[in-house]
């Protein structure tokens, strides 16, 4: 294991523990919050700056930063998580199987095949214009609201995979062992499944990761333009958009307003979701030195 792929593991890791075991021995929950209070001679007013009580200071409204982020990671992770494992699950199936049966594209005069066309639709702009019309103040679940989000995500999400692993399918199934097999009567499902899924499963594991990033990526797109994770709860007089979930990409969404004047609570949710991003990225840069250090070595023997 390489230091970068140990790094991002290591990241990862130890933020997914946090996040969902952090909640029970942490000493504040999102049932307390801080009141105006008159002690020692100070007065007291949320929203608190990070101290030795409230780790990560708390929002206006008084509730603990820290605590919300722990409540809100579970959408955060297993949101990205799901829609990168269904991606791949499903767009990787589909590119196999168009790999293997696909006819070969030659693309002449310049002309854009069907996958180029899909993958070049933006995927924030679609995203956008379905959810804007119910996100806000939904009657539905926040459960449910996020099993939406993702369920467009991941099938908006499905061309570039599956054109991804088309391609690469294409090119071993013109490999000496897969005609081989084909010339001994191999069936259709054993050639794919004990020939060129082996070939493939590292990209596999490489394309799950990098999702999770895109994803989570998406997410802190969406949020800007007030999309949350589990959808959004809109306040009037003076308008406010609030996360159902405290998702950590829709705290940043909400908070961004307060960068100026209170700093701790854009920062620390900010800081969750680019050191989340970065564990992910890191394994999937110190995976690709893996796999290339791996088939360089199998190429000198």
């Amino acid at each position: 294991m390489n230091k970068t792929l140990f790094a991002g593991l290591l990241i990862t890791i130890l933020m997914i523990a946090a996040s969902f075991f952090g909640k029970y021995v942490y000493w504040h929950d999102l049932n307390e919050h801080l009141e105006v209070s008159y002690t020692n001679g100070v007065l007291v007013v949320p929203p608190s700056p990070p101290n030795g009580d409230y780790l990560f200071g708390t929002d206006k409204y008084g509730y603990d930063l820290l605590a919300k982020l722990l409540d809100g990671a579970r959408f955060t992770i297993l949101g990205a998580v799901g829609v990168a494992f269904a991606r791949v699950l499903i767009g990787g199936m589909l590119g196999l199987i168009l790999g293997y049966f696909g006819k070969v594209q030659t693309n002449r005069g310049g002309r854009f095949t069907i996958w180029n066309v899909l993958n070049g639709i933006p995927v924030f702009i679609i995203v956008w214009m379905i959810m804007i019309g119910f996100t806000m103040n939904p009657k539905s679940t926040a459960i449910w609201m996020t099993f939406i989000l993702t369920l467009i995500m991941t099938i908006l999400g499905i061309p570039s995979v599956a054109a991804s692993i088309k391609e690469k399918a294409t090119l071993i199934r013109e490999k000496q062992f897969v005609l081989s097999a084909k010339s001994i009567g191999a069936s259709h499902w054993t050639i794919i499944r004990s020939h060129i899924f082996p070939h493939l499963k590292e990209n596999f594991t490489i394309l799950f990761v990098q999702e999770v990033v895109l994803t989570l990526g998406l997410f802190g797109q969406l949020a800007i333009f007030n999309i949350f994770v589990g959808g959004t709860k809109m306040l009037f007089d003076p308008i406010e958009y609030m996360s159902r979930t405290n998702e950590w990409s829709g705290l940043i969404g909400q908070a961004r307003s307060n960068l100026d004047i209170y700093p701790w609570v854009i920062f620390f949710p900010l800081s969750a979701y680019i050191v989340f991003i970065l564990g992910f990225h890191l394994i999937s840069v110190g995976l690709e030195k893996k796999y290339q250090k791996q088939f360089a070595k199998y190429s000198h023997i």
